[in-house]
């Protein structure tokens, strides 16, 4: 570890919100803003719960799973939502390393749930800003060259398949 980064508790990096129902009436296919579930958009509302970019973390169900979300939404009560320092800590580091802590293996119970008690108590190291947005702008690239890269691997995937089946038809 650089000398310059941290230890500390996930919890002293960010704090957990819980989300909240939103009433039926509320939800709509054609709304303002993303109702967001423990998996990802669930309807749309024209109520947003909270304004900023955050990051939203599923709590009951799809316990664990990460969605970074840039524009106001509704978090409903199966998920978190994050909120941090933005002068001391960047939303897509933050993003990139939830993923690496594997949360979804927290989960417990009947209907898999996370406690973010639990969650809070992880240690993590973490590098000043400047070096967060750094190693943010690295993996930016890094993920837009892989992405890239399985966009050809398909379009060769499909390539492949045409012209096999091109042959089997002149056959």
């Amino acid at each position: 570890m650089k000398t310059n980064w941290q230890t500390k508790k996930l919890g002293e990096v960010l704090k957990l919100e819980y989300g909240k129902p939103l009433p039926k009436p509320h939800r709509k296919s054609d709304g303002l803003y993303p109702v967001y579930g423990a998996n990802g958009i669930k309807s749309f509302s024209d109520k947003f719960y909270f304004e900023k970019p955050s990051i939203i973390v599923g709590r009951k169900g799809s316990a664990g799973e990460l969605k970074l979300v840039k524009e106001k939404f509704w978090s409903l009560d199966v998920a978190y939502f994050v909120t941090f320092d933005d002068k001391k800590y960047d939303l897509k580091f933050l993003y990139n390393l939830l993923c690496t802590l594997e949360l979804p293996k927290l989960a417990k119970g009947v209907k898999p749930g996370i406690n973010r008690n639990e969650v809070y108590s992880i240690d993590v190291k973490i590098p000043p800003l400047p070096e967060q947005h750094r190693i943010v702008k690295i993996l930016d690239e890094v993920f837009a060259d892989v992405a890239k890269a399985k966009e050809s691997a398909e379009k060769n995937l499909q390539n492949a398949k045409e012209l096999f089946e091109s042959y089997l038809n002149n056959i």
